[in-house]
């Protein structure tokens, strides 16, 4: 049986680091597990404004600054984070009173002052993270916060999330449970059994939704002591996979690669958000389905569907890229259990989960 220590959860870690520095702790120091996601909040935290590539670091570092009174920031980051959705946050501080001006290449000067609190609006129908990074900067502000949520809601749980850690803040935080799913299907469609180090019964992370699914994914999973252990079914399921992802999106990449693995049909609802990601990646999964010889594929801005039951790995190697996004690194892991590939990108890994390759190639 494979052990595996999982990274800690990024989420978590983000969220109870923009904790501490409400609050005015003292920061944890990183160490070798810290992914590049945790690095990049720390430094923003730090003063440092350049969030690299994360998305979080960016969002809750630019909430956070805004309320710093008497503080100055130029909050940057990497291209393509540069023209991810940023603006229903950056209308919700200024209605609070901040001082936020965006400069031509897209990168942000911030002139922090004592925000006012009571009631805003925000639109939620894009990312959590807007309405997580306003929370997160409640304690700072002159009046209690009183939001009002626009739109359709998505990836509630990571909100959820983010108040329990406010009430609560603990370190070292959980294992991750949003890279473990990538084991949970390793061993569905290899048939091993591997225990996952670190997570918990009672998670703080709607991502570990994927525990409760293990009927329709082909394995079996038991909590034994300190670990979570996941035995692949000696018999797949065959029926259509149907599952709505809209409040842990970042299951897809993964599952879409055991789908196909397992030649099941599949339909996956719930996507809508995937575009606005490190990359676009709903369209980054069609073009990768494709690429792997898949003709019956179709989707729109919010589903992706698709029947795998005929598909045969190609006989050459494929080249492939992982298009500098971690998800996409992890779909393209699973599917290397069967296809041949010479592949680009193995790095990207680095962002959520930066030993992955070590265990997955041991």
């Amino acid at each position: 049986m494979l052990h595996i220590q999982l990274p800690p959860s990024k989420s978590l870690a983000n969220r109870t680091l923009v904790t501490f520095a409400v609050e005015g702790k003292p920061l944890p120091s990183p160490d070798t597990s810290w992914s590049e996601d945790m690095l990049g909040m720390y430094r923003v935290l730090q003063g440092n404004g350049d969030a690299g590539a994360a998305g979080t670091g960016f969002r809750f570092g630019m909430a956070f600054w805004a309320a710093q009174e008497g503080k100055k920031i130029h909050l940057t980051g990497t291209p393509r984070l540069l023209v991810r959705p940023i603006m229903p946050l950056v209308e919700a501080l200024r209605s609070l009173g901040a001082v936020i001006n965006q400069r031509k290449d897209g990168s942000w000067d911030i002139e922090g002052v004592k925000l006012e609190g009571g009631k805003v609006a925000v639109d939620a129908s894009v990312s959590s993270q807007f309405i997580s990074a306003l929370y997160l900067i409640a304690p700072l502000m002159a009046n209690p916060l009183e939001l009002t949520l626009m739109g359709d809601a998505v990836s509630a749980p990571y909100v959820k999330m983010t108040k329990a850690v406010m009430a609560d803040p603990e370190w070292p935080v959980e294992a991750d449970w949003s890279s473990a799913i990538v084991w949970a299907l390793r061993a569905s469609c290899a048939g091993e059994s591997i225990a996952l180090e670190g997570l918990t019964r009672c998670s703080l992370q709607g991502d570990a939704c994927w525990a409760n699914w293990g009927l329709v994914l082909g394995f079996s999973a038991a909590y034994e002591g300190s670990s979570l252990v996941i035995r692949g079914l000696p018999s797949r399921p065959r029926e259509a996979i149907q599952l709505d992802l809209k409040d842990c999106p970042d299951l897809a990449q993964p599952l879409v690669a055991a789908a196909l693995l397992m030649r099941r049909e599949a339909h996956f609802t719930g996507l809508n958000t995937l575009d606005a990601k490190e990359i676009p990646r709903l369209q980054a999964m069609v073009a990768a389905l494709k690429t792997l010889g898949l003709r019956d594929v179709s989707s729109d801005t919010s589903s992706l569907q698709f029947d795998a039951k005929d598909w045969v790995p190609k006989e050459e190697s494929l080249v492939v890229d992982a298009l500098d996004d971690h998800r996409m690194a992890f779909f393209w892991a699973l599917i290397g259990l069967e296809q041949a590939l010479d592949w680009r990108g193995e790095s990207a890994v680095a962002k959520s989960y930066p030993g992955f390759w070590k265990n997955w190639n041991a």
